[in-house]
């Protein structure tokens, strides 16, 4: 449930700096073309709503948002590496650690918010890696986040990330998600790779790392389709708890499984990249919504 809110900083026309009664810190965007808010503790968009739509994400009604804990929903960015795969926090350092402010634009068609890791962070963390990272939201009808990377220091370094997109759903039995025919997967829950036969859809948990050339998702429902366009990515993780799960998560409903699921555009396993000194790597994810 949602903290109260109080305004602490005018960024721009539409835009302000908010902190709720527990002390987390937001971007609120209040613009013709779209509603929104931005953790600034993880680069975190929680919600994004355009006029005259539904949400675009999802938030669990049970997060309490509180300083210093990742919330359950938005898009939390899995990052410098994705899961388990080094050593640390589940999902790298990225959504638990406080990001900046750099550029907050206004116009009358969109609104763009860039925030940075800030150099303290990345030495505290990571202090054998150099890093300049940075997170981008382009909003309007549309939502538009892209996550770059780039290496700053003298050595090779090995990058995995993802945009951990929760989108609403109805009904996830009702669900199905096109775009991976006869794409092969890693089933993260009996470790076995198939190959993709058709749509997906959702009888019982899922996790799973599709790898491929994987163009435009489409999450369709009752004739309503969210669309997911990657770029910078050849591995698209889905995922739904279901019943047991849930019953375990944190700042989650028991029946919360049915109301969500994770599309995420990502750079994980074989995916992983190796950027070299000077090198820029971007990973973006473009969600939009169609009747």
């Amino acid at each position: 449930m949602m903290a109260t809110q109080q305004k602490i900083q005018q960024l721009a026309a539409g835009v302000s700096r908010l902190r709720n009664s527990h002390g987390r810190e937001f971007i609120d965007i209040a613009h013709p073309l779209v509603s929104a808010r931005i953790a600034l503790e993880g680069g975190h968009i929680v919600s994004c709503v355009p006029a005259g739509q539904k949400a675009l994400l999802w938030l669990s009604p049970e997060e309490p948002e509180l300083p210093g804990k990742p919330m359950r929903g938005g898009i939390p960015l899995c990052w410098p590496w994705f899961g388990n795969e080094r050593p640390g926090p589940a999902h790298g350092i990225a959504r638990t650690s406080l990001w900046e402010i750099e550029s907050v634009v206004v116009t009358d068609a969109k609104v763009q918010i860039s925030l940075e890791l800030p150099q303290a962070v990345m030495a505290l963390h990571l202090p054998d890696e150099q890093w300049v990272v940075k997170v981008h939201f382009t909003l309007a009808s549309d939502l538009l986040v892209t996550l770059t990377s780039t290496n700053t220091g003298s050595a090779a370094q090995t990058l995995g990330q993802a945009l951990h997109t929760y989108l609403p759903v109805s009904d996830i039995t009702q669900v199905q998600v096109k775009g991976l025919d006869q794409i092969t997967y890693l089933d993260q829950l009996t470790g076995c790779e198939a190959v993709q036969n058709g749509p997906v859809s959702f009888q019982q948990e899922v996790d799973r790392i599709y790898h491929g050339v994987i163009g435009i998702l489409e999450l369709e429902e009752a004739g309503e389709i969210v669309s997911v366009e990657g770029a910078g990515s050849s591995s698209t993780v889905l995922w739904n708890p279901w019943i047991e799960k849930s019953r375990r998560l944190g700042h989650f409903p028991e029946e919360g499984y049915r109301e969500m699921l994770c599309i995420e555009t990502a750079n994980a396993g074989p995916d992983r990249q190796i950027l070299q000194p000077g090198q820029t790597h971007s990973l973006s994810a473009r969600i939009s919504r169609h009747a």
